[in-house]
């Protein structure tokens, strides 16, 4: 039984009140990422932030500037979150219980403080959900970022408590950290070969969304490959069977109206 219902986007927009208190901050010639975990009942929120610097922010601008009119408008901006979302993603390599799984964005958002290419730092939020193979009980999840920043400046990885789940384990390589808060300095060794290793149970008070963006993820991956084709063979015998029983009646219907009628 599900205790907390709680649709996604409400979810979302109260674990994101929660980045005023994180350490997420411009520098002035270097590019900053920072990553936030936040495992629940069915799945794990992943925040991805990346800030970029005062000096390569004001070289970046010019080149989102795609009509050079000296302003970025919100197609513009759009652009450019949208291929730094999809290079992001390929960069990232995560397996949640054992199981390959790819990073769909659910929020890309382009924060430009003013539109004018002569400004400095501006940064691009991402969030991802991370579906559980099953809501509750115990689960691991490894995280690697091979993402090549420019200019890296810091990187933040964070795993952030929610009510209900027990963080049982979260390290970076060798290092282990009892706040599961990480700060590597230049590009992400660690982060790229070791990866963060996460490993919770969340208990029946954890949290469970209402929506459906886990629900069908889940089950598809519930049922065994053989289960799955099994099922698509008798949809498909049965589907032929009923086309044929279709066919069948008509030809009956049709040599029913040639007959000629007992009134004639």
């Amino acid at each position: 039984m599900r205790l907390s219902l709680v649709p996604a986007v409400m979810l979302a927009t109260a674990l994101a009140a929660a980045r005023a208190g994180a350490h997420v901050a411009p520098s002035v010639d270097s590019n900053n990422r920072y990553l936030k975990l936040t495992p629940l009942g069915d799945r794990v929120r992943l925040a991805y932030t990346v800030f970029y610097g005062d000096v390569p922010g004001a070289g970046m601008r010019r080149t989102i500037d795609a009509n050079r009119d000296g302003a970025i408008d919100d197609a513009e901006s759009q652009a450019f979150g949208d291929r730094i979302a999809t290079e992001i993603a390929a960069a990232l390599e995560i397996t949640v219980d054992g199981a390959r799984q790819p990073v769909a964005w659910s929020q890309v958002i382009v924060g430009m403080g003013t539109p004018q290419t002569a400004a400095g730092t501006f940064s691009i939020d991402l969030v991802a959900w991370l579906c559980l193979a099953s809501p509750r009980g115990k689960h691991a999840v490894l995280l690697r970022d091979r993402l090549a920043l420019a200019r890296p400046g810091e990187t933040e990885v964070k795993v952030e408590d929610s009510p209900g789940v027990t963080v049982d384990r979260a390290r970076i390589g060798a290092a282990d950290d009892p706040s599961y808060d990480y700060k590597l300095v230049g590009p992400a060794g660690p982060l790229a070969d070791d990866g963060l290793d996460l490993q919770f149970t969340a208990a029946a008070t954890s949290v469970v969304a209402s929506d459906a963006a886990c629900q069908g993820a889940a089950a598809s991956r519930a049922l065994p490959p053989g289960v799955i084709v099994g099922v698509a063979a008798v949809i498909a015998f049965a589907l032929a069977g009923a086309g044929s029983l279709v066919m069948r009646r008509r030809r009956a219907a049709a040599g029913s109206s040639r007959r000629p009628s007992a009134d004639r």
